[in-house]
């Protein structure tokens, strides 16, 4: 037995504009086998950060100078500022070298690619 199609009413003329779905971890998610989404415990105001924020880290890129990064530091996780200063790699304002031979346990774990809030009251 055929399907009747009934048509009632005009199509919306709205439906030319619709858009499809907003699915963030297309839109943010770069190289997904790389990037992590890891929940700040303490708040970093001189970069935005507030306690609790979700944040996107990308592991899998060495880490540029002015670039936020999320570093292991003496068994701890620490977000800091990283910069290139004469070919050596620093943490600032901890003023941390990075990748020195007697530091060898403190590296950089990822580079922080977004930030995410949530803002409901």
């Amino acid at each position: 037995m055929a399907e009747i199609q009934q048509m009632t009413g005009f199509q919306s003329p709205c439906t030319e504009y619709a858009e499809d779905d907003l699915l963030l971890d297309q839109r943010f998610v770069t190289d997904k086998p790389a990037m992590v989404f890891v929940r700040a415990k303490n708040a970093y105001p001189m970069y935005q950060i507030q306690k609790e924020d979700i944040l996107l880290v990308h592991k899998g890129q060495q880490p540029k100078s002015n670039q936020v990064v999320v570093a292991v530091v003496s068994d701890n996780f620490v977000i800091a500022k990283f910069q290139w200063v004469n070919g050596q790699g620093f943490l600032m304002p901890f003023n941390k070298r990075i990748g020195d031979v007697e530091n060898g346990d403190d590296f950089i774990w990822g580079i922080v690619a977004s930030v995410h809030r949530n803002t409901r009251i």
